[in-house]
Formats: structure tokens, C-alpha cells, sequence
């Protein structure tokens, strides 16, 4: 990181020191252009700082700036309240996918950051800007991370997009939770935030590998097929498309995935079956699944996490002592099209294990 202890300077003072450094920058790259081509990490770091000390000459910056170790945000910190972000990349752009949005390593009282971007490719070429003024957008790596674009049209940034301003989102408890929340807003049918896990954005656990349903082991896929059962009441439904929202679960959630997700519900044909003193008869497989999956289902369905249920069940918060009596509802309305009674099935096989 490189640092600046002078604290009298103003922020337009600072901005001309910015764009000063990045002229020389740029001018050294016109007479030698083999020179930064090699220079990345902290060896752009280094030449960043001595052009800051060559552009700060002369100016309540000169013999201020050095270079502090450490992985802080922003990698300049110049009159305690402004800062200056190093980037660079060896392709011909100016995007680059930059640091996170929750800003956990920012140094303390920085208040205003400019990038000085490299772009180590021929022609080889620095750019200086606002930082908010170029984040056009929100990538997710192992968090959600701001997007660079030097070339950013003013009134484009995530932030306007997004309705917040960088200031007001950035000094948030939880700013990712704005994130989240704009990224729901914009989803589509068949579209899922693979990235949300849990009730926590900022903590969520992506997973680190991809696996095929098929290979399994049986136990996981018994306790996959109850957990679809607790948070899709939708399955129950004759709707083409019922598979789908538990299919990108599976994937964002347990890096599962399925060519088919029929089987696991609905294979095995209609089956008689009796419940708490009941007769039914000719029941789809997935009943009997139900059946046999009972335990666990009520068990998801009482330990999750409420904002869970509600952004599986598409409902308003509940108590919990609504759970199961919500998701019934939700069952029967979904499966309303069956030839028996759905209602009264569910009422048998859970209600009667609690009186």
C-alpha cells in the first residue's frame, strides 16, 4: 500500500496529483513502450509512487508519499481522508474485475478514491478516475465484487442503477445486502443468485466442485429429494416447469447437478397406502416419497432459517408455529388438480404425529 501522511492538502489538489502522475506515467510509456510492459503487483505499485513523488514537487505532497506493506484498500492514502486504488491488466481493455463490495480492508477515515489504472498492453497507457464513477457493475467470485470500466458513461455506475449512492452503501452494516436485493429485483423466470446461500449473502458458501446427481451416494439424495419436498411445494403441482427452481438450487447450493429431475419424484408408478387409519389409493410416487421422507421434511421445515421459507415459499414472514400449516396450504393449492384429497392426505400423515 502506498501511503501519504500529509493531511492539509485538498481533495481537487489531490485529484491534480492523480492526474499529474498518470500524465508522466503515460509519457514515459510514449518514449520507452517496452518499459511497463513487464511491470505488474507491486512493481507498478513502486512506479506509481515515484511518479507521485516527481508530480507532487513543489506541492504540500512533496515528501509525503511512501509505500506501506500490507493488503489494504485503497493501496494510496493521501490526507488521511483521500485515496488512490492501483490497478492494471496486460489485455487490451479497461475492465477488470476489481475489489470487493463489503470493503473489509478499507484503511480507516478515507472518505474519497481514485483508480489509476494500467493498461500493460501495446500501446501501453494510464487512466486516471473517481473509483465510484467507473464500478459499472457486480461480480461474484468468492463474494460479490465491484467491476471496473475506465470508459464508464457518467449516470451508468451500479450505484445509479441501483438507486444508493457508494458513500451511502458503503458505510452499510451489511452492504451486500442492497446487492442482494437489486439483484433479486432484476431476476427473470428460470433465473436464480447461485451465489445466495443461506440467509447471509456476504457469508454464503459456494461450492467448490460440480457433481452429478447420478453419483450420489443414497443417503444424500434421500435428504436432497426431503429438503426439495420442505422448500418447492410447487413439486406437488402438474406444471411443466415444476422442476426447475429446485434444479438451480441444487446448483447454487450443493454444486449438484441433474439431466432429468423427474426420476427422483415420480419414477416407480402409483402405489396403495395407508395412513394414520386411512386408505389411499393409486397415489402418484411422490406421495410415497413423502410418505417415507416425512420426518426430515418437517425437520427442514422447523430448523431453516425463516427469510429462507419465505424466498422459497414466496410468502410473507410467518411464526413458527405457522410453519407446517403454511406449507400444507401451499401443497394443496399447488396439487388441487390430484383425484384425492391432499389436504386430509397431509393432515393424516403430520398432524396426527403431533396430537
Amino acid at each position: 500500500m502506498i501511503i501519504s501522511t500529509n493531511k492539509e492538502p485538498s481533495l481537487e489538489e489531490f485529484e491534480k496529483l492523480c492526474k499529474k502522475a498518470c500524465q508522466l506515467m503515460n509519457e514515459k510509456a510514449y518514449r520507452e513502450p517496452d518499459y511497463y510492459l513487464k511491470k505488474g503487483g507491486q512493481k507498478l505499485e513502486r512506479e506509481v509512487k515515484e511518479e507521485l513523488e516527481n508530480a507532487a514537487k513543489g506541492t504540500n505532497f512533496e515528501g509525503t508519499i511512501q509505500i506501506i506493506s500490507g493488503q489494504r484498500f485503497p493501496d494510496i492514502v493521501a490526507a488521511k481522508y483521500y485515496g488512490v486504488e492501483v490497478k492494471s491488466t496486460k489485455e487490451d481493455r479497461w475492465t477488470l474485475i476489481g475489489g470487493s463490495v463489503a470493503e473489509g480492508t478499507r484503511v480507516e477515515d478515507v472518505e474519497h478514491i481514485f483508480f489509476l489504472f494500467g493498461k500493460l498492453h501495446k500501446p501501453v497507457e494510464f487512466r486516471t478516475r473517481r473509483y465510484e464513477k467507473c464500478l459499472c457493475d457486480i461480480a461474484v467470485t468468492h463474494s460479490p465484487r465491484y467491476k471496473i470500466d475506465m470508459n464508464l458513461p457518467e449516470g451508468e455506475t451500479i450505484f445509479d442503477k441501483m438507486g444508493i449512492s457508494y458513500d451511502e452503501m458503503r458505510k452499510l452494516q451489511n452492504p451486500i445486502r442492497p446487492v442482494v436485493e437489486y439483484f433479486k429485483s432484476t431476476l427473470k423466470a428460470g433465473e436464480s443468485l447461485w451465489w445466495v446461500n443461506g440467509e447471509d449473502a456476504a457469508s454464503a458458501a459456494v461450492p467448490a466442485k460440480i457433481r452429478m446427481w447420478k453419483t450420489l451416494p443414497k443417503e444424500e439424495r434421500e435428504e436432497l429429494v426431503a429438503q426439495g419436498f420442505a422448500l418447492f411445494p410447487e413439486l406437488f403441482s402438474d406444471s411443466r416447469n415444476k422442476y426447475e427452481r429446485f434444479t438451480l438450487w441444487l446448483v447454487a447450493n450443493h454444486g449438484v447437478v441433474s439431466s432429468s429431475m423427474r426420476d427422483p419424484f415420480s419414477a416407480g408408478g402409483q402405489f396403495d397406502l395407508d395412513v394414520n387409519g386411512v386408505h389411499y389409493e393409486k397415489l402418484p410416487q411422490k406421495y410415497i416419497q413423502l410418505f417415507f421422507y416425512k420426518d426430515k421434511v418437517e425437520d427442514t421445515i422447523l430448523k431453516i432459517g425463516e427469510d429462507v421459507l419465505c424466498a422459497t415459499w414466496g410468502t410473507e414472514k410467518t411464526g413458527f408455529e405457522h410453519r407446517m400449516k403454511t406449507w400444507m396450504e401451499l401443497v394443496s393449492k399447488y396439487a388441487e388438480k390430484e383425484k384425492f384429497n391432499v389436504s386430509g392426505f397431509l393432515k393424516d400423515m403430520f398432524e396426527s404425529d403431533n396430537e
